[in-house]
């Protein structure tokens, strides 16, 4: 008994709480959002729960330094992935973004957030401060995924794949003006980029800004994701009792938009506990980063939150109507294998910068 005490001392009991309650809305939730049109679509869920947690439970036993280590191979493995996709990958509604494995469609982009998290940690270990060499290096490593990415396209995960970078090159000590420069050189290059960005995209944005001029074409998705969140009300309408999941109004109500399904079943009561789950998440990731020496471990836990929190925070507002629509999952939530091993992945390897702080304090 004592050797299985001494075990669980290694795991933070609320990340590990969090995620697997987090893990089990999402299989049920999959299961009311899809139980009308696909009979299994739940049960993969829950398979890809069990592996992503019995990795993640596993993570802590190896030393996060050896991973870190790792991180040059696995980038490289992580581009040839990408690559892949765009040489004989599957497309699916337009977006060439999966490699089919059989049994498995494996989505590498979403793989690279984590790997990208490792790579940058890896990159800037034993750096007190960082220098222009290094902040090049680190954004020239970035930036060659994110093109693939973006070919694919997809611009909600190349987003997502740069914010982890960003996170830890501010905690970094990036220098304040590269960072007003590099915001004066996006607004400067707005048009530009304006310019080159996909038609769908460009739609995405205007009904952001003016949902009503398209209500049933580009703005249907704000329109129909509101609706089902405004008609949950405080409570909800009950479990399986959506209409506009049930009813076929609400496109992809159990992967982008499976927050909109929450709150018009469970109510604004369950959804804002939903937030509150993962702002703590974050916060408490972001509080062991502060406590632990190494620089690299610091760098994971502060990537590590970044991503987590502010992926769902960009896949709320897109739910709800505060963002335009970018086509990103909620982490741990939303359905997808490789959505929820990844960040499974990502939460094991904070467990594992948390197991070997706890370790060096018993040692010493």
């Amino acid at each position: 008994m004592r050797s299985i005490k001494n075990i669980l001392t290694i795991y933070d009991p609320i990340i590990l709480l969090i995620v697997i309650f987090l893990i089990f809305w999402s299989i049920l939730n999959v299961y009311s959002a899809t139980f009308h049109e696909y009979s299994n679509l739940y049960i993969k869920q829950a398979v890809f729960g069990v592996i992503g947690l019995t990795v993640m439970l596993l993570l802590p036993f190896i030393d996060y330094r050896k991973v870190l280590n790792l991180s040059p191979y696995l980038y490289l493995i992580g581009i040839i992935l990408l690559l892949g996709v765009m040489l004989f990958g599957k497309t699916i509604l337009g977006a060439k973004r999966w490699i089919n494995l059989g049994f498995f469609m494996l989505q590498p982009s979403e793989l690279m957030k984590f790997i990208m998290i490792l790579i940058t940690a890896h990159l800037l270990d034993d750096k007190k401060s960082i220098s222009l060499k290094d902040i090049s290096i680190v954004l020239i490593i970035t930036a060659i995924p994110l093109i693939l990415i973006l070919k694919q396209p997809d611009l909600g995960t190349s987003i997502m794949v740069l914010l982890p970078v960003l996170v830890i090159l501010f905690t970094a000590g990036l220098p304040k003006r590269y960072i007003f420069g590099a915001i004066g050189l996006f607004i400067s290059l707005a048009p530009f980029i304006w310019q080159h960005m996909k038609e769908y995209q460009k739609k995405r944005i205007l009904a952001f800004l003016n949902p009503e001029a398209d209500p049933f074409g580009s703005a249907y998705h704000i329109l129909q994701s509101k609706i089902a969140v405004g008609s949950g009300q405080l409570t909800g309408k009950g479990f399986l009792e959506g209409t506009q999941s049930k009813l076929f109004f609400l496109p992809e109500q159990h992967t982008d938009f499976i927050f909109a399904t929450i709150g018009e079943e469970w109510g604004f009561l369950m959804s804002a506990l939903i937030v509150l789950l993962y702002l703590i998440l974050g916060i408490r990731i972001v509080l062991w980063g502060l406590k632990i020496k190494h620089i690299a471990g610091k760098y994971v836990c502060f990537g590590s939150a970044g991503l987590i929190t502010l992926q769902a925070f960009i896949n709320i507002s897109m739910t709800v109507g505060f963002a335009p629509v970018v086509g990103i999952t909620l982490p741990l939530i939303s359905y997808g294998g490789t959505s929820l091993i990844t960040f499974c992945l990502i939460i094991g390897l904070v467990l594992s910068v948390i197991a070997e702080y706890k370790r060096e304090k018993i040692h010493f």
